[in-house]
């Protein structure tokens, strides 16, 4: 299994190779994506770490105390590079530009606009307390499930 910086730097790889760059809010936002349609298509994470449910949406919190350095700057491939830990399959790679196709004109905050949606895993999670609470894969693959199945939402299908 990978873990959340080996995807995050396979999508900072697919902005680069197009001369583009991607933000902060873009990054989680997609890497946390691309882990719900995972789980949808597949059945089972992405990466291991946890996803969270903060004010300003699904956070994955060893990401964010990484690559927040870059505020609305893009985030630099070579940083990811210190904790990415895996190669990707092809396989995966595939499902990952799939989303990267299907998302990369959406800046973050259209993405973070996504994850609030009325019934998101997100929504579903979070209170106005200040304490932070884990988002269950299980709830995530239900979402996703129901956005592929239902809504036809096809992203990152192999």
């Amino acid at each position: 299994m990978y873990n959340s910086f080996d995807i995050a730097k396979a999508f900072v790889s697919f902005a680069k190779s197009e001369n583009k760059g991607v933000d902060t809010m873009k990054l989680l936002k997609l890497t946390y994506i691309a882990h719900g349609y995972y789980l949808g298509f597949f059945g089972k994470p992405l990466f291991e770490s946890q996803v969270e449910a903060w004010k300003y949406g699904p956070v994955i919190p060893e990401l964010y105390h990484v690559i927040k350095r870059f505020g609305t700057g893009n985030v630099d491939k070579e940083l990811l590079d210190l904790y990415a830990e895996h190669p990707i399959s092809e396989k995966d790679l595939k499902f990952l530009k799939a989303v990267w196709n299907f998302y990369k004109n959406h800046t973050g905050l259209a993405l973070s606009s996504k994850t609030h949606e009325k019934d998101t895993p997100w929504d579903k999670t979070y209170t106005s307390s200040r304490s932070r609470k884990v988002i269950e894969n299980a709830l995530i693959e239900t979402y996703y499930k129901h956005l592929i199945n239902v809504k036809g939402e096809h992203v990152g299908q192999n």
